[in-house]
């Protein structure tokens, strides 16, 4: 995912390119923070994010199944090297929890569209 979204962020092929050939989530993280990013980038980051998740929950049934396991609760995404409007900020704040909240989204696709999504 970190491949797909930070090749999306760039507004020049050139650099779209070469993230999404990028050896490491490190490195297409690294080359996506150095790029120009699309002008509209802010208005459609979260759709970006919600259709890559949706691949990935698509594309491996076992994630999917775990992701459904996690029943109804809230889910606080955590991820340290996250810029702060992905992750939940915890105790001290400041995070606005993205990534949990289109988790919890993608769970309740799942679940509506029933057994043979997850498995």
């Amino acid at each position: 995912m970190v491949h797909g979204y930070w090749a999306l962020f760039a507004a020049d092929r050139a650099d779209h390119d070469r993230i999404r050939a990028a050896a490491t989530a490190r490195e297409a993280r690294e080359l996506g923070g150095a790029a120009a990013g699309r002008a509209d980038w802010a208005a459609r980051r979260v759709a970006v994010m919600a259709a890559l998740m949706r691949a990935k929950f698509g594309q491996h049934p076992r994630l999917a199944e775990l992701l459904v396991a996690t029943g109804e609760g809230a889910i606080l995404y955590t991820g340290i090297s996250d810029a702060p409007f992905w992750r939940d900020g915890g105790s001290r704040g400041g995070g606005r929890n993205w990534t949990g909240r289109l988790l919890e989204l993608i769970r309740s696709e799942l679940l509506a569209a029933g057994p043979s999504r997850t498995g």
